[in-house]
């Protein structure tokens, strides 16, 4: 069905709205976590009316989780790079596993926006049903990959990238409430290390 260019226009207009508005949400909460989310001082950053911006979100609640989502893609779009130059499916599922623990070492925003108020604001559940599925399906894939090439012990991909982004959190929450988080990061980088190569194909085995 072809759409009428008037149509299209106002169809793009709404979409850079949108991401303007999660753009501003971003920034506020990384700068005053949300309780600090003042939909008045959204409405004003980002150039929209009450009207315009309820047009997109329900509430406070739901540009929380737009917000989550865009980081999380962002996310996924820098671990895709990073880990695609591995030689091997294995070495980059080791590559973004650390990757990823120190990212959420050096990233305030990852730490504070996807890590602590998220879950915090909208309870584990919700936060999870948000954040999981771009991750978690990138996950899976590479694990089903690094199976099908003889580099890991066959098991359903979809359940072990479940437990395995478990695992994730679990360390990132480690490193996080440590007092010492570099030591932390060291310690549960070495023990993730461990578990992901309790998964490799014993011929396979530096």
């Amino acid at each position: 069905m072809n759409v009428q260019p008037d149509t299209r226009k106002g169809q793009e207009r709404s979409a850079a709205t949108r991401r303007r508005i999660v753009g501003v949400a971003r920034e506020l909460v990384a700068e005053r976590g949300y309780a600090g989310l003042s939909t008045s001082e959204v409405m004003r950053r980002a150039g929209v009316s009450r009207g315009g911006l309820y047009h997109h979100f329900a509430g406070k609640d739901e540009l929380l989780g737009a917000v989550l989502e865009a980081l999380e893609l962002d996310v996924v779009a820098q671990l895709a790079e990073v880990v695609a130059g591995a030689p091997d499916q294995f070495t980059a599922l080791e590559t973004g596993i650390q990757w990823y623990l120190d990212e959420c070492l050096r990233s305030t925003e990852l730490q504070r926006v996807g890590l602590m108020e998220g879950r915090k604001a909208l309870g584990w559940e919700a936060w999870r049903e948000i954040i999981a599925p771009h991750g978690l399906g990138m996950l899976s894939a590479a694990l089903a990959l690094a199976m099908e090439e003889g580099l890991m012990q066959r098991a359903d991909a979809d359940a072990l990238a479940h437990l395995l982004l478990a695992a994730l959190h679990e360390a990132t929450a480690l490193i996080l409430s440590a007092p010492d988080r570099l030591a932390e990061r060291e310690r549960t980088g070495a023990t993730m290390a461990m578990l992901l190569n309790g998964l490799r194909m014993r011929d396979a085995r530096g």
